[in-house]
């Protein structure tokens, strides 16, 4: 069977050979176009014949092109789709040209021989990595300390409230917003039940700083600020060069 077709399939003692009509016929392609393709290309070469034949269906002996079946699937690599008038079949032909093709890559590259590398390249490589390594760990040296100083104060979002970092300088919340307020850090924003919320400008929430979340309270929903890691070290350096001066 091809593609739900029967084929007649002639067998010898250098394999099986089936009849290029039927093939081609199956797939609404002609006949002569398809021959004059295949013996035009090298790997057909002494694996094609003519014979003669009854096939199924016919009431007489003819005259048949046969394809070796080491050469069927080159065929189909080289058929043009677009010229089978059937759509499923051209759909199907097509899928297995890119079938055809994977294969063929996969094989390709199974074969392909592996280069060992040379001592000196596995040298290179090992002192490339313990630089790297070396490297890193001389980053994380000088980062974890800055990283995980605050971490008891965050959130799982990696964020502090104001009233944390109030508490941290000894002042109260509002006495915190009010002095950003004056340092242009904050926006003074008077809240909607009354009362004030000073939020971070979108400068500096936008330079990774700080970051505002909506919140809810009792139906109310209200914005509240947020440092990052980097916010807080920059409110505990001004504020400490403000008690110093």
């Amino acid at each position: 069977m091809f593609h739900g077709d029967p084929v007649t399939v002639l067998t010898d003692t250098r394999g099986n050979w089936a009849v290029l009509g039927q093939l081609c016929a199956n797939l609404t392609l002609d006949t002569n176009g398809q021959r004059q393709m295949i013996e035009r290309n090298a790997w057909s070469t002494g694996r094609t014949c003519v014979t003669h034949v009854r096939i199924p269906g016919d009431d007489r002996v003819r005259a048949h092109f046969l394809v070796h079946e080491r050469i069927v699937m080159m065929w189909l690599a080289n058929v043009t789709a677009s010229r089978i008038t059937d759509e499923s079949k051209r759909s199907k032909i097509e899928l297995a040209q890119v079938e055809l093709a994977d294969a063929l890559y996969q094989y390709v590259n199974a074969r392909r021989p592996v280069r060992e590398p040379s001592k000196l390249e596995l040298a290179r490589d090992l002192v490339e990595a313990l630089e790297a390594r070396e490297a890193l760990e001389q980053a994380n040296k000088v980062l974890a300390p800055k990283a995980g100083k605050w971490d008891a104060f965050m959130n799982a979002d990696g964020l502090i409230g104001m009233t944390e970092i109030a508490d941290i300088l000894g002042t109260n919340v509002r006495t915190l917003t009010g002095w950003l307020v004056d340092r242009g850090i904050f926006r003074k924003q008077m809240s909607t039940h009354g009362g004030n919320r000073n939020l971070p400008r979108t400068t500096f929430q936008n330079s990774g700083h700080f970051a505002v979340k909506v919140e809810k309270s009792r139906g109310t929903k209200y914005p509240v600020a947020y440092a990052t890691s980097e916010g807080i070290d920059m409110i505990v350096d001004l504020w400490s060069q403000q008690n110093a001066a």
